[in-house]
């Protein structure tokens, strides 16, 4: 995965891995680099263009291992001249997601926390899915943003899902999905490893939500 240098001047560049990111940054104060998803949106961001959001709604979702879920909805109207508009932020749990949401396998407290011990941040993550996919307006048309790569694997059946649990998120997802008529894409983003090297919105909201997850907690 590519890494961009946006400063110091002496090792702007980017780079083809986070190790040779490392070496050209180690020791260099004040240096600003980050994770981009391809060599093009580096070399945006060193030309001072930056990387936006394209035009319409995004679902930004993260989830860490302790059960912290976050979520931020995102408008982007393609009115460069404004910021994107923040439709929503949701600060939860695997806990809260789940309860009451009649998935096999999470039917009770004690299932949840079995299923988050053994599943770890991945149920966390898909938490954080199940969560978006409720908040979005019937019919929306929508990308979903992750850093774990699953989100968008399983949902578009590039992976199949080993554990009954996670098959039974999935299926779950797919069905809100269907029921409320939405269209969606998904992106995959890559984590934090970064500093603020110039404008990211993937990256900028990518983060947040990772905030709010942090934010968030057990039932």
């Amino acid at each position: 995965m590519p890494y961009v240098v946006t400063h110091p001047e002496s090792i702007r560049d980017v780079y083809d891995s986070w190790a040779e990111c490392q070496r050209a940054v180690s020791g260099v104060s004040g240096a600003r680099y980050q994770k981009v998803r391809s060599a093009e949106e580096g070399w945006a961001m060193l030309a001072g263009t930056g990387v936006v959001l394209p035009p319409g709604l995004h679902a930004f979702t993260d989830g860490n291992r302790e059960g912290g879920v976050g979520v931020v909805v995102v408008l982007e109207t393609g009115n460069q001249s404004t910021e994107p508009h923040v439709v929503k932020e949701i600060a939860t749990s695997v806990g809260h997601v789940f309860h009451g949401a009649a998935i096999a396998g999470l039917e009770t407290n004690q299932a949840i926390n079995e299923a988050l011990a053994r599943l770890a941040n991945i149920l966390s993550e898909l938490a954080g899915l199940y969560a978006a996919l409720g908040g979005l307006p019937e019919g929306a048309e929508a990308s979903i943003v992750h850093d774990y790569a699953g989100v968008g694997a399983f949902m578009e059946n590039q992976w199949q899902p080993k554990d009954p649990v996670v098959e039974a998120v999935v299926s779950a997802s797919r069905a809100v999905a269907k029921r409320k008529g939405l269209r969606l894409r998904f992106v995959h983003q890559p984590g934090h490893m970064s500093t603020w090297a110039g404008r990211n919105d993937f990256a900028r909201f990518n983060a947040r939500a990772d905030v709010l997850a942090s934010q968030g907690g057990d039932l």
